[in-house]
């Protein structure tokens, strides 16, 4: 078994401040008192950095300054990581589950304001639609914020208001997505068997999850298609 080789605080921060510039001491005290390092120590009291430990820094510099994620979704993702075995497997469906579907690696998150200005609609709109559960804003260092998905989201919104929609007309579709997914939640609980089942086991659950919602959408689409048409004959 390999031994673990370890690294002085100024050697850690050598290794990483070629990638992110505004790594600092105090960086890393900071994460440390928030309890996601947890360095070793000398007698002397001087902190001493692991190889995973390094590793583990970097993914969180990563997800801050590359996915904008919140400290608390990093906490998250960095306790599911302690319980599994395959990390880079688990790390990958844990992205997975927080990317956006439209993710843009250079973009940067919106506040109300800033999305209000790109998608023409007013802030009183995009407060609207938060309260229909149809935007998700989340809370960084610099307030609330929204992301790729909320961009796309609130785009079409803006064009169906051009095209004589009103902002009502969007709450049923909150209210049926917001049961839809709690539906969906309940079950993938129950198959799951268990609060923290086997990355495989996740994985294939939200696959089938998706498959069945993609298969049903598109079967009731048709069906509406052809009812409707069978009226107008």
């Amino acid at each position: 078994m390999t031994e673990s080789k370890f690294y002085t605080i100024s050697q850690t921060l050598a290794q990483l401040q070629t990638e992110f510039p505004d790594l600092t001491l105090s960086s890393l005290r900071f994460l440390e008192k928030e309890g996601m390092l947890q360095p070793h120590r000398t007698q002397g009291g001087h902190r001493l950095y692991s190889d995973e430990e390094i590793a583990r820094i970097r993914l969180i510099k990563r997800l801050q300054s590359q996915r904008y994620y919140p400290l608390e979704t990093i906490r998250h993702m960095l306790g599911k990581l302690e319980h599994t075995k395959d990390i880079e497997g688990e790390m990958a469906f844990l992205e997975s589950l927080y990317t956006p579907l439209s993710y843009d690696p250079d973009y940067k998150p919106l506040s109300r304001e800033q999305l209000s200005e790109r998608t023409g609609l007013s802030p009183a709109d995009i407060l609207r639609l938060e309260e229909m559960g149809l935007l998700f804003p989340y809370a960084n260092g610099a307030g609330l914020r929204h992301d790729e998905d909320d961009l796309k989201t609130a785009e079409l919104v803006a064009r169906e208001l051009k095209l004589n929609a009103i902002m009502d007309d969007f709450a049923p579709l909150g209210a049926a997505m917001r049961t839809l997914v709690q539906e969906e939640f309940v079950l993938f609980r129950k198959l799951a068997g268990n609060d923290n089942p086997p990355i495989e086991r996740a994985q294939q659950l939200k696959e089938t999850a998706d498959l069945v919602h993609a298969l049903l959408r598109a079967k009731l689409y048709r069906k509406m298609i052809q009812r409707k048409g069978e009226r107008q004959v």
